[in-house]
């Protein structure tokens, strides 16, 4: 669903498109939620599917991309290491594809480069800068056997005598008062022991799971995950939200589950629900903890939301702009001298920064140290590339802001109808209808313009400096 500013708000999916729909446009029979949002739909677009699990791979990617202001957007989430071992290179890495073997994710105290330490005391397999992790000596035809034995290891299948292995080796290491050595023995020896520490009664070694549970009042919804590996609990994270999504809690969770997805291994079970045994045992552990984070995370939430989405909702109404700006670039001017002048552009959504849409530029007009005609080609280059494929340039922003006093904002006035201010270094607004404002300093739209601001500054002066660096 589609405002009139071009911006996705709200992004869905529908076994049976048309009942969907029908009960968005049903009259009288919303809640505040929906109706809210339905307010603001001008259009809608749609795709088509093969089947359910390719609609709901492609909503949460669309959801990643768009960040939809009436979806729920657990923008918590981190991308936790993983080990992967593909053909005899074992590695630790974040980025999930679909090639190798991954085991993981290791977090809360389990950490991924003391497992791969301890593969190396163990098993004698090393990361060789991208070579085979396998020792040279070991012969061909026994690495295949390492290898397996390597994810047997990780699966928690055996432990191969790793105790004892260690055990010896950190004994050695004392008598040859190699202490460095040593200690790192001891630190394996305790890292198995929390490994241990983390079995779950009545769960075999091949359980590999997550478990969803989650729980919303009033505008604030949470999500606990509960990750096993190997019988083992890996760890719990919580997830928090402002809640605008016309969706249920169990619509919520779906659409949650495949955001997750994106970053993370989908492990042999997916657990939402479960009536008795182990299942049950896990599902109400993440229960108790989605409330437990509710119940202290409220007031952390709200401060946040006003920092962000709420610093925008304060801004619209400071500048007095029709649109509450939820896409914001800002443009910053560095050189050396009047020598390597560049540009950089960062963008915030709902308040916060998406690197992933910055750019930077090299300035061609040659004129040396002119910081207005510098910022006037910089944001002419960018409006040429509106309604493009280009993520960063096709999508026009709501705000546009040029770090700087009337000089840099004039160089700029009539390039589009956008509305563009300029923010100094005193922290001084200026707006195109000749307006200086001043903020209170507790603002939080002050705060997010310095966010914004400063953060256009850093990315610029960055790029110049690695653009003087790789002059000869």
């Amino acid at each position: 669903m589609v405002d009139r500013n071009s911006h996705v708000i709200y992004i869905g999916k529908a076994k049976n498109l048309f009942n969907r729909l029908s009960t968005y446009f049903k009259s009288g029979t919303h809640d505040q939620k929906t109706t809210a949002m339905l307010s603001r739909v001008v259009d809608f677009e749609y795709f088509v599917c093969k089947t359910e699990s390719d609609a709901l791979g492609l909503e949460a990617n669309l959801i990643k991309r768009h960040k939809p202001h009436y979806n729920v957007l657990l923008k918590d989430n981190k991308t936790f290491p993983y080990i992967r071992i593909i053909g005899s290179k074992i590695e630790i890495t974040r980025h999930i594809n679909k090639s190798g073997k991954f085991f993981g994710p290791y977090f809360n105290g389990i950490w991924a480069s003391g497992l791969l330490d301890t593969l190396y005391d163990v098993f004698g397999v090393r990361d060789d800068m991208g070579k085979s992790p396998v020792a040279d000596a070991t012969p061909p035809f026994q690495k295949g056997e390492l290898i397996e034995n390597v994810k047997s290891f990780l699966r928690g299948d055996k432990d191969f005598g790793a105790r004892e292995i260690l055990t010896q080796k950190m004994q050695q290491a004392s008598e040859m008062q190699q202490f460095e050595l040593a200690i790192r023995y001891r630190n394996g020896l305790r890292f198995l022991d929390k490994l241990k520490e983390r079995t779950i009664t009545n769960v075999s070694r091949d359980v590999n799971c997550d478990v969803f549970a989650c729980v919303s009042r009033v505008d604030i919804f949470v999500v606990s995950v509960i990750t096993v590996r190997a019988g083992k609990l890996i760890g719990v994270q919580n997830f928090s939200a402002k809640d605008d999504s016309p969706k249920d809690d169990d619509g919520k969770l779906e659409e949650f589950i495949g955001q997750y997805y994106l970053d993370n291994v989908r492990p042999d079970q997916v657990i939402t629900a479960a009536q008795k045994g182990y299942k049950k045992h896990l599902l109400d552990m993440a229960s108790q903890n989605a409330n437990e984070y509710l119940d202290t995370s409220i007031e952390k939430i709200n401060f946040k939301t006003a920092f962000t989405m709420g610093a925008c909702e304060e801004l619209k109404t400071v500048l007095g702009i029709s649109v509450t700006p939820k896409k914001i670039e800002c443009f910053d001017i560095s050189h050396m001298g009047g020598e390597n002048v560049v540009a950089s552009m960062v963008t915030f959504i709902d308040g916060v920064q998406e690197k992933k849409l910055y750019r930077k530029f090299r300035i061609k007009h040659g004129q040396g140290n002119d910081d207005y005609l510098s910022m006037h080609e910089v944001l002419n280059r960018r409006l040429n590339r509106l309604g493009g494929i280009d993520p960063s340039f096709g999508i026009a922003p709501d705000l546009i802001i040029v770090d700087g006093g009337k000089g840099q904002l004039s160089s700029v006035t009539n390039l589009t109808d956008i509305p563009i201010i300029a923010f100094s270094e005193n922290n001084e607004i200026f707006t195109q209808s000749d307006q200086v404002i001043r903020l209170d300093k507790h603002s939080y739209a002050l705060r997010l313009l310095q966010r914004i601001r400063d953060e256009a500054h850093r990315f610029a002066v960055g790029y110049q400096t690695k653009t003087r660096g790789n002059k000869p």
